[in-house]
């Protein structure tokens, strides 16, 4: 019986037990050393667990006992390689441990080529930055071995060699897709994402950011859709979108920020969406420039997030009992006590995009 089982016993008072204190545990040997070896396995996976992946090898390769800790599956379940720069060996050495590899953030194009080679065949999520570099063909082959994968997020930056052939790949490989963000790719045609439609029916949140053309037509038979973002995306055609996303039955979060969007299209949006609630519009030249569109607060309850709004005072509004820190609503959501799947989502969603927009 570890020493954790024993506490929890004791304070069910089911067992009186005596604990060591942490001294006890780090005597000192005939040499006058400090055993650390004979630190309780819990306390050792803690101390694991506070190191980046560099120093939590090295540290696994002191000892026996170190060594079956340091690939305790609970330890390589998230793994962060933007820190260090990741090479194919550096990847090849991870491998062993990341069989249970679950969240995967790395940062450039050499790192992306060295995740194929980590064989973490149940990753779910991947997440980079300072992807300019990065192939059709090297992220159509991390779709191919990541079948399992929800959640593909490539950005701020800009993803100019990636086209819709890897979209397309990404939508056969990767069924269990949830969330797909990309930015910066020239052109999104409607194969790739009619593609994302036939294949990935759990798809419920898509990021096109930055994008030079976007087929609108096509969103709109993404019906599983929730959140969708076309931020920074040029060449809109408003009435074919207001025309095919107000039928999208399950659109709750829209983001058109940086665009050049006119008030009627988004007073339509607001009326023609039925599920729509919230409209994020930041920089938008268009609407803060008519007076009319600015001084209309009669949204029916939906969300308009614009600079000429209290956008945290809008955000606060979402919850029944609305915050008095308005502030400082992304903190206390996060520190609520009872979570609520589809506000996690919605609140998620708004974090980045406002992320995006405004640092």
């Amino acid at each position: 019986m570890n020493r954790r089982v024993r506490r929890k016993l004791a304070r069910r008072g089911q067992e009186k037990v005596d604990f060591p204190e942490l001294g006890e545990c780090l005597t000192l040997d005939e040499r006058g050393i400090v055993d650390w070896t004979r630190l309780p396995d819990d306390t050792v996976l803690q101390l694991f667990s506070c190191l980046n992946y560099r120093d939590r090898a090295s540290l696994s390769s002191t000892c026996r006992t170190w060594r079956t800790l340091g690939v305790s599956p609970s330890l390589w379940q998230v793994l962060d390689l933007r820190p260090h720069k990741c090479d194919s060996d550096a990847a090849v050495a991870l491998a062993p441990r990341c069989r249970n590899l679950q969240k995967l953030r790395f940062r450039g194009a050499e790192s992306a080529d060295a995740i194929i080679q980590l064989q973490a065949k149940s990753l779910c999520e991947i997440s980079g930055d300072y992807c300019r570099k990065i192939t059709d063909a090297t992220l159509s082959v991390i779709a191919a071995r990541h079948e399992s994968l929800e959640s593909l997020q490539l950005g701020p930056d800009f993803c100019e060699r990636i086209s819709s052939d890897a979209i397309k790949a990404i939508a056969i490989c990767c069924p269990q897709l949830r969330r797909l963000r990309l930015s910066g790719i020239r052109e999104v045609d409607g194969d790739a994402i009619n593609a994302l439609a036939r294949h990935c029916r759990n798809l419920m949140d898509i990021g096109l950011i930055d994008c030079l053309n976007v087929d609108e037509l096509a969103l709109g038979n993404v019906l599983s859709l929730r959140f969708l973002s076309v931020a920074g995306t040029t060449n809109m055609k408003w009435s074919l979108a207001l025309q095919n996303w107000s039928k999208l039955p399950n659109l709750m979060g829209l983001d058109v920020s940086r665009t050049d969007i006119i008030p009627n299209a988004a007073l339509r949006l607001f009326s023609s969406s039925p599920c729509l609630k919230i409209l994020c519009a930041l920089y938008c030249p268009a609407l803060e420039q008519d007076a009319s569109f600015v001084s209309n607060n009669n949204h029916k309850g939906k969300l308009l997030l614009s600079f000429f709004t209290d956008i945290f005072k809008e955000v606060a509004s979402l919850f029944a009992d609305t915050t008095n820190k308005e502030r400082n609503v992304f903190m206390e959501w996060r520190n609520l006590k009872t979570k609520d799947r589809k506000m996690d989502d919605v609140m998620n969603w708004l974090e980045w995009i406002l992320s995006h927009s405004l640092l």
